[in-house]
């Protein structure tokens, strides 16, 4: 998923160009929504429309795009590249930024669990 995420951004980055593009930014743009599924590209396409970003990165918990915190779960399944996320609140594809710490891994408690204090009936 990170090559489809890497993909997703050189695409937003050609389509959202201010200059006009070259024949070899269409060409490269024709070959990139090649490599991507037809919903995701939907998706994409739908949000580039409305002159919207279509993908953001997550840095310290917040969506870079609308600023609003990102869902712990959500947050914690963007360490692992097995799936595309999308934030709950814009809708944006989201990855985890190069400079972004991972979160570690929370250890099990040493401790014994305690027994419970209810009385049985004799």
């Amino acid at each position: 998923m990170k090559k489809m995420m890497q993909n997703l951004l050189a695409l937003q980055k050609l389509q959202l160009e201010t200059e006009p593009l070259t024949i070899e930014h269409e060409s490269e743009i024709l070959k990139l929504r090649q490599e991507v599924p037809a919903p995701v590209l939907a998706h994409m396409d739908r949000l580039i429309a409305r002159g919207k970003k279509a993908v953001s990165a997550a840095r310290h918990g917040v969506c870079s795009e609308c600023h609003l915190r990102i869902t712990s779960g959500t947050l914690a399944s963007l360490a692992y590249a097995n799936d595309i996320h999308l934030c709950d609140n814009c809708g944006r594809y989201l990855y985890l930024a190069e400079d972004e710490p991972v979160a570690a891994p929370v250890k099990e408690s040493s401790r014994k669990p305690r027994r419970s204090m209810v009385a049985h009936a004799v």
